[in-house]
């Protein structure tokens, strides 16, 4: 070991001054990670010349339960403190608050006076609706029977304006057949009225005229037929 020279211990402690950068970038969370099994003098120790190993035997000679072997109590101390502060999802009591979810809140007094006055309001226009709808009905049925009753009354008029007519046609065609002047009949069959006509139809007015003539002219031809 002469050949390496002599190691000096620097003036300064690299681990104190690592652990203090370190808890000035943590703040409160350094907390976590502090440990009384850890202490700087035991890692200083590890770092002094005389705590280095010469050989490998040296290793052997490390009893299991030396400081110096790994310590897992920072690790366990994190842990803990977790655990702590954020404990297990199968311990919190999801049992309760899902049947608490299940279990219907209590509708609230705004709620339930606006229900009923819906309530009310659909009743209310329920029941207009149906009178609405028997006032119509009513109304109908009003309608149809003044519709059979006029209709009734005009088929009687007509049926009566009809019967007198035909009687009346009856009556003058009786008269024409017992005259002897076969125009006089003709005269009577035709409308002596309309003989001037519009210009879209044929003027049959000179034809007219010459059967109101054969009518007056007792020697016409078939004056003689009874």
């Amino acid at each position: 070991m002469s050949d390496f020279g002599d190691f000096n211990t620097p003036s300064e402690d690299p681990t104190a001054d690592f652990l203090a950068r370190e808890r000035a970038a943590l703040g409160e969370d350094a907390d976590f990670f502090s440990s009384e099994s850890i202490s700087s003098p035991a890692v200083n120790d590890l770092l002094t010349p005389s705590t280095l190993p010469m050989s490998p035997s040296v290793f052997d000679e490390i009893p299991q339960d030396s400081p110096t072997a790994p310590q897992q109590q920072p690790t366990n101390d994190v842990y803990s403190a977790f655990e702590a502060e954020f404990p297990k999802a199968e311990e919190l009591e999801t049992s309760h608050a899902f049947h608490k979810a299940l279990l219907p809140e209590e509708e609230p007094e705004t709620v339930r006076q606006w229900r009923e006055k819906q309530q009310e309001i659909i009743a209310e226009r329920d029941a207009a609706s149906a009178k609405k709808k028997e006032d119509m009905i009513k109304h109908a049925r009003e309608e149809i029977d003044k519709f059979y009753e006029d209709y009734n009354d005009k088929k009687q008029r007509a049926i009566e304006e009809n019967r007198s007519r035909e009687e009346t046609t009856e009556k003058n065609r009786e008269q024409v057949s017992s005259s002897a002047n076969i125009w006089e009949r003709v005269v009577n069959e035709i409308d002596i009225k309309s003989a001037k006509t519009g210009y879209h139809t044929r003027d049959v007015s000179r034809m007219k005229e010459l059967l109101l003539s054969l009518r007056k002219d007792a020697s016409a031809p078939g004056n003689i037929v009874a």
